[in-house]
């Protein structure tokens, strides 16, 4: 039965790159406006989350979307640094580094990845609260293409984990989260401003 999760992890990550690549010209064309912030913190948090992810599920099928989203943000992030906005830290950026620092702490002090990985996903979650503001107020500012095939990409790694499923619901907590959130911009995305 390995050949259909397998055949899904690698569905997702193509989806998600192919997305990226689309992404990537967005910002190019200046037709998507990411903040270097941000993508910053996204790379931070993807970062932690793909190595705590693997390491409590021991299940790379399960977490390849993790180290492929932590990829494309450290790309996305980089690529940012010649064409997107630069501000300075808000408070909110700051808790949300503080609390992605706090869960490699934890991990290294209990040894314990799944721990670290829970207290990370506040972390994730009030990480997107800017692109969410963003997508709301100015929804030409980002692909909703993009972020909902993104969210796709995350609905296929909920049925790998599901049909790999070894009864640790910490698997479903960050795919669930993520999916949701890409969603979310992704609908945000789609409104058209009434003028």
């Amino acid at each position: 039965m390995i050949y259909l999760p397998l055949g899904l992890t690698i569905l997702s990550s193509i989806i998600f790159l192919v997305f990226f690549v689309i992404y990537n010209k967005d910002i190019l064309k200046g037709v998507v406006k990411p903040n270097i912030v941000t993508w910053s913190i996204f790379s931070l948090i993807t970062l932690i989350n793909s190595i705590t992810y693997i390491a409590f599920t021991h299940d790379i099928l399960k977490g390849a979307l993790a180290f492929t989203d932590c990829f494309t943000c450290i790309v996305i992030t980089g690529l940012i640094l010649f064409k997107g906005h630069y501000l300075k830290l808000t408070i909110l950026e700051k808790i949300i580094i503080f609390l992605s620092l706090a869960s490699l702490l934890l991990w290294f002090l209990l040894h314990n990845a799944i721990y670290a990985n829970l207290l990370l996903q506040p972390a994730y979650i009030l990480a997107f609260i800017p692109t969410l503001k963003n997508a709301y107020i100015n929804p030409h500012d980002e692909s909703s293409l993009v972020w909902l095939m993104w969210a796709f990409s995350f609905i296929l790694t909920i049925i790998v984990i599901l049909i790999r499923w070894q009864g640790v619901f910490a698997d479903l907590i960050n795919p669930l989260i993520a999916l949701t959130l890409h969603t979310s911009v992704g609908l945000l995305a789609l409104r058209k401003i009434k003028h």
